[in-house]
């Protein structure tokens, strides 16, 4: 394996989602819908031995391990033994554990290839994403169809469709799966299962989404061994919202397994092991002092990775120095540093660009840290795509498509957010923003389900701060957004005619019903009275009449007024007769 690319290619079709593991005596893994969505690139910054530039970078930066880094994957084998066991016994093991934790390195890179190496195992992973529902069916569907990738996206679409109805239970399908694979079991990987909650807006859809899992795994002690297990990696900071659905959050509470932080032994073979395996060492004292930089925060894992990772960039020779580590602003530094200098390369114009990005790449945490968010090209826009790209080849955000084929776009790890005072900086500043506009996409989305019905934009106090917003941040907004808010308005502003019409037209009415119940009540006085001077009365009330406004010309008082002089025309005529 080459230092240059040690990944995937984004949309290969998932039968093609073959890992192979560095040790070339381990068997092929072959994880069904698993895709790297980075690239990692590792270049010495200088060198003079060209076998040194060809070292391939035993660490991973931002990036989890996955099964081919399984030979450089260190310090986790006591947690990695723990849920081999439960494979054994459950068929359910949420993994929880702090932004940063290894959480999906555990298993991808621990749990799999134990597994393989067991035998007769089959393994298959997913995101919930915005859709869990399809994502689910892209997991399972390539077990049991063959076919090229049309007839697969096909068959997805309405596996997906089928689970979200009922019409097809989840048990159904793993039988089917099982009836094909006799000799094997399944291992369905959830990673990030937080999706589920901070990326799918309906609560309807979720819950169902959460029953039907449910209805397939839960654990149970009198059953040995399980055909299905279904791994879920979630962070621990959304254990309440979890815990706030029942029947879920009974589940959570007796089969949770949660990922400790490292001990300082652990955390020295994280460190010196990868760089061992490839004969590079450490100046003498440096592994201390990086340990002592690190402390025990599981959340400092990825930023000890992206600090080992620009430290092997500037190794001298094979071994790895102070001098070197200084430059690159410590484990604490080291990834602030990388995003400033990119940021600092651009123009003006591009930096107020990336700001826009980032900000959309962020969701404000409600209780909980802000978390990423995968926005779309379309969110973002074309003229923001080439950006995009250039951040993408800084490692700071990894691109990918949807299941929609539109291209998306995602900050690289949660630990940039939490370590980039830039970007800390921008969503203290827009917070307020942001939460009103995740508030008014999940209003879209209810609008999108209701088939855009007109009933559910936006009206009242929400409508009138949306068009304040337009006005301020319209460049923030995206397309559909502003199309949203100003379908919003233009119902607004055609119901406010319609009913100022209908006041109009209720106020002329009366008025003319006033004019005429007096003129009645003054023919039945001069009933007794000559024809002539009934006459005369039938012209001055013709009269009031014929010069009475239109309401549509006069302001409500100034007709009202007018009406009532009219009226007070025709008592006079009657009294002086």
């Amino acid at each position: 394996m080459t230092e240059e690319n040690r990944s995937v290619e984004i949309g290969r079709d998932v039968k093609e989602s073959v890992i192979i593991p560095g040790n070339s005596n381990t068997a092929t893994i072959t994880i069904t819908n698993y895709y790297y969505r980075e690239q990692t690139t590792v270049t010495p910054v200088a060198s003079t031995d060209t076998a040194d530039e060809n070292l391939p970078c035993p660490y991973r930066g931002l990036f989890h391990f996955g099964p081919d880094d399984a030979d450089v994957f260190f310090g986790r084998e006591v947690f990695v033994q723990e849920l081999f066991v439960a494979t054994q016994t459950r068929n359910f093991i949420p993994v929880l554990g702090a932004s940063g934790s290894g959480k999906s390195s555990v298993v991808l890179a621990g749990l799999v290839p134990k597994l393989q190496n067991e035998g007769h195992w089959l393994f298959t992973h997913f995101r919930p994403g915005s859709e869990p529902f399809y994502a689910l069916a892209e997991a399972l569907v390539p077990l049991y169809t063959s076919g090229d990738s049309t007839t697969q996206i096909v068959q997805t679409s309405k596996l997906a469709k089928s689970l979200g109805n009922g019409d097809i239970t989840l048990p159904n399908i793993l039988s089917h799966i099982q009836r094909q694979h006799p000799n094997h079991r399944v291992l369905l990987i959830a990673d990030q299962f937080e999706e589920i909650y901070t990326l799918c807006a309906d609560n309807k859809i979720r819950h169902s989404f959460l029953d039907t899992l449910l209805a397939s795994f839960q654990s149970c002690s009198a059953q040995s061994q399980y055909n299905h297990v279904l791994v879920a990696t979630m962070r621990a900071d959304f254990l309440g919202n979890a815990l706030s659905y029942p029947q879920f959050g009974e589940l959570l509470r007796n089969t949770d397994i949660k990922v400790r932080s490292m001990n300082r032994e652990e955390l020295t073979q994280v460190i010196e092991k990868p760089a061992d395996k490839l004969g590079v060492s450490f100046e003498a004292g440096l592994v201390q002092r990086i340990l002592d930089d690190v402390e025990d925060e599981p959340g400092n894992l990825p930023l000890l990775e992206f600090a080992l990772t620009e430290l092997w960039k500037r190794r001298k020779r094979k071994q790895l120095t102070h001098a070197a580590y200084e430059e690159i602003g410590e484990v604490k530094g080291a990834l602030a540093r990388h995003a400033d200098e990119n940021y600092r390369k651009l123009s003006k114009t591009e930096q107020e660009q990336v700001q826009r990005i980032f900000i959309q790449l962020v969701r404000p945490g409600e209780g909980t840290e802000d978390t990423r968010r995968l926005a779309t090209k379309a969110e973002l826009s074309q003229a923001n795509w080439g950006l995009v790209k250039q951040l993408a080849d800084a490692r700071l955000v990894v691109t990918s498509r949807n299941a929609d084929n539109q291209e998306t776009v995602e900050v690289v790890h949660e630990a940039l957010i939490r370590n980039w005072g830039e970007l800390r900086q921008w969503m203290d500043t827009d917070r307020s923003f942001r939460v009103w506009q995740e508030g008014l996409r999940s209003r879209i989305h209810q609008w999108e389900e209701t088939q855009r019905d007109e009933g559910a934009l936006l009206r009242g106090a929400a409508l009138a701060e949306a068009e304040e917003k337009l006005k301020q941040c319209q460049d923030h907004l995206a397309q559909g957004e502003e199309e949203f808010v100003k379908k919003s308005i233009i119902l607004r502003d055609r119901e406010q005619n319609q009913r100022e019409r209908a006041r109009r037209r209720t106020i002329l009415g009366l008025a003319v019903g006033f004019v005429l119940a007096l003129g009645l009540f003054g023919f039945a006085m001069i009933q007794t009275r000559e024809v002539k001077r009934q006459l005369d009365c039938t012209k001055v009330m013709y009269s009031a009449l014929k010069t009475l406004p239109r309401a549509e010309e006069l302001e409500y008082e100034t007709f009202v007024e007018s009406t009532r002089n009219k009226a007070m025309e025709v008592v006079k005529c009657i009294e002086g007769r």
